[in-house]
């Protein structure tokens, strides 16, 4: 079960396009492809926008759960496939990119996308979540020196031409912003005259930075981990089980005794594909035990996306809190359908 609806791609598609109209023409100018690959492309926002500045050659790789009808760009320039498993492709393209997916792949798996990605071409565009980001299912948070000592095995250098340009753009989430980085073949760097002086003038930049924006993210999500357990502190009795909705963003740090939802022996496995999953996992949890069950902000998207769900809680239960962090329902009240 993955834990990446259409939703989910739909709430970052925005921002994911607003910083690609930021970055592309950087890369463009400096790589000047005409054939690009997305690996991790979702919906394929990036490679939209490449196609906008006359790259016609595109090609998107993720995995099967991305739904066709939704793409950006055209069903049979998207190849379906296991990102945890080596990629294998006929061909390579002028430019890979790859931009905050590897963070979601198993530690175990991080040289074997490497490898993947500089199979694919000699320049990859490449951004992934440092420790602490937050972030849905995000298994392999690191700092970049971690990913540019795997790429360096390839042979491949990092330029840090992308950031400085981008840094104070209001355009880019921040995350792109404070992650960009092009790895390229280093025999490609010496070969041409432009790459190896973009080397040479970031060659001893640090990698490792945090963005303003970020900081100031953190703030917010310090007064939100405390509201919320003020709020559950009034509402929810000694004791009782509580089930905590919010994406695996802030229960570790609110409630790490309350159970996720959906649950697999005590672990998140991911937002239900249906309302069906959804109703049935709440019936099982309630016939164990489970008295309330909380939307904390990073989960109010379900409120919207399942409705029958939505509609079941209401009608059923007693919503003993709604405020803008957190809403919760009191499930004690009613037993589940035989």
């Amino acid at each position: 079960m993955t834990a990446y609806t259409a939703d989910f791609y739909r709430t970052h598609r925005d921002g994911a396009r607003r910083s690609a109209e930021a970055v592309v023409p950087i890369v463009v100018e400096l790589v000047q492809p005409r054939s690009v690959i997305d690996v991790g492309c979702g919906l394929g926002a990036w490679l939209a926008v490449f196609r906008q500045h006359g790259i016609e050659d595109i090609w998107g790789v993720d995995g099967p759960h991305i739904e066709r009808r939704l793409l950006e760009i055209a069903p049979d320039r998207f190849q379906p496939a296991d990102l945890r498993e080596p990629i294998r492709l006929p061909r390579r393209f002028d430019l890979v990119v790859s931009v905050e997916v590897a963070e979601h792949l198993p530690p175990e798996c991080a040289a074997t996308f490497v490898d993947s990605l500089t199979a694919l071409g000699s320049v990859v565009l490449f951004s992934a979540a440092i420790p602490h980001q937050g972030g849905v299912q995000h298994l392999n948070e690191q700092w970049p020196e971690y990913w540019a000592e795997r790429f360096g095995r390839n042979g491949y250098v990092a330029i840090d031409l992308v950031r400085p340009r981008i840094w104070r753009d209001d355009r880019v989430e921040w995350w792109y912003a404070q992650n960009t980085l092009l790895y390229v073949e280093r025999a490609r760097v010496e070969r041409e005259p432009s790459l190896r002086a973009a080397y040479e003038a970031t060659r001893l930049q640090p990698l490792s930075v945090v963005h303003p924006r970020k900081y100031l993210w953190l703030i917010d999500w310090v007064h939100l981990v405390r509201d919320l357990r003020h709020d559950l502190n009034a509402v929810i009795p000694p004791g009782a089980q509580l089930v905590f909705v919010d994406d695996e963003q802030v229960r570790d740090h609110v409630c790490p005794e309350a159970l996720p939802f959906l649950e697999q022996a005590g672990r998140y496995a991911g937002p239900p594909p249906d309302d069906a999953t959804a109703l049935r996992e709440l019936d099982r949890l309630r016939a164990g035990g489970a008295a309330f069950l909380a939307f904390a902000q990073p989960g109010f998207w379900w409120l919207d996306h399942y409705r029958e769900f939505r509609d079941h809680l209401r009608a059923r239960f007693p919503c003993v809190l709604a405020n803008e962090r957190l809403v919760v329902f009191d499930l004690r009240g009613n037993e589940p359908p035989s």
